[in-house]
């Protein structure tokens, strides 16, 4: 067997082959941003594997120059984990103090592995759309390079849709007697919509792990993507004043395996934090899970939690299960 080889990916044919010839639990994602260094590693004349990697400012919790590999794919883990190293190599030479990885970009891309390990309860399930999809030895690859996990996150299913929380009432109540309304959003008004949710999305996430701000138009193009899918009936904005407070983001899945009984995807939840505490947050998914039994769904998917935030605590007044569970990794020099 010949060597492995790094080369930076002078064409983008031969970056987009890796991702071509791993097949359909390869990430689908749009092209690296631009500025991003492409990688690719070689054995003969074959790509085997591929990443792009970049440097970001100050992120939030990672003071100092962080780097980033993201777009990753690899036909082989030899390949992948050589591959990493050496992104891994040339990151440190521009003074990072950490790498992480995966991560297309910023936390509003595509980031983080899915965890497959044989046996789990929904390990065969198909992913849903907008979720994390790697073949199942991708982390293998990346620990094999020397990162380790620096963050959980998971997804997890309400199958039991009948039956409203013991405190939905309780909830209702609190946030009618706190002078806020929840409404659906307004499809006909669209653009002026996606600018309020917008402003509240960046007061909402600043707090997050490894944010950075992105301007509208990246925020735009985003949702314009899965503009098709909106049902303005699953996409809630609750208000004070008419000034928007919070807002949940979900859509019917349109790979969801049994059309009969579709599952719901709680894609984002956003509550500003002067309104955090009063239960807005469990409100508004309670308003969901009855929307979605009322048009048939059969499951509830509260998508890719930080196990560390609030949604979590949110998610746990439902019966709910482990969907996925994915992960974040760092490398630090």
């Amino acid at each position: 067997m010949s060597a492995i080889r790094i080369e930076s990916a002078g064409d983008a044919r031969s970056f987009e082959e890796v991702r071509e010839r791993v097949g359909p639990e390869a990430a689908s994602e749009a092209p690296p941003l631009p500025g991003s260094t492409l990688m690719v590693a070689w054995r003969g004349d074959q790509p085997v594997a591929r990443l792009a990697c970049r440097v970001a400012p100050d992120l939030h919790d990672a003071p100092g120059a962080s780097g980033m590999v993201g777009f990753y794919e690899a036909l082989e883990s030899e390949a992948g984990a050589t591959l990493l190293r050496a992104a891994c190599a040339a990151l440190a030479e521009r003074s990072v103090a950490r790498v992480l990885g995966p991560m297309n970009g910023s936390t509003w891309a595509r980031y983080r592995l899915a965890l497959r390990p044989p046996g789990e309860a929904h390990g065969d399930d198909p992913p849903f759309l907008t979720e994390p999809w790697n073949p199942p030895r991708y982390p293998g690859d990346f620990e094999a390079a020397g990162f380790s996990v620096v963050a959980h996150y998971e997804s997890r299913i309400d199958l039991d849709l009948d039956a409203d929380a013991e405190d939905a009432d309780t909830l209702e109540a609190r946030v009618r007697h706190a002078g806020i309304r929840v409404r659906a959003l307004e499809p006909g008004d669209f653009d002026r919509e996606l600018a309020r949710l917008f402003t509240l999305s960046l007061e909402c996430f600043a707090g997050n792990l490894y944010y950075t701000p992105i301007d509208f138009d990246t925020f735009r193009a985003q949702y314009e993507k899965i503009r098709p899918l909106i049902d303005p009936t699953l996409v809630l904005i609750a208000e004070t004043d008419r000034r928007p407070v919070a807002f949940q983001f979900a859509f019917r899945d349109p790979l969801s395996p049994d059309p009969s009984k579709p599952r719901v995807i709680v894609k984002t939840v956003a509550t500003s934090p002067a309104c955090r505490g009063l239960g807005l947050g469990g409100h508004m998914l309670d308003l969901i899970r009855r929307r979605a039994r009322e048009m048939g769904a059969g499951s509830v998917i509260h998508a890719l939690m930080y196990v560390r935030n609030l949604s979590m605590r949110m998610s746990a007044r439902h019966e709910t299960e482990v969907f996925r569970r994915y992960a974040l990794y760092q490398w630090t020099p």
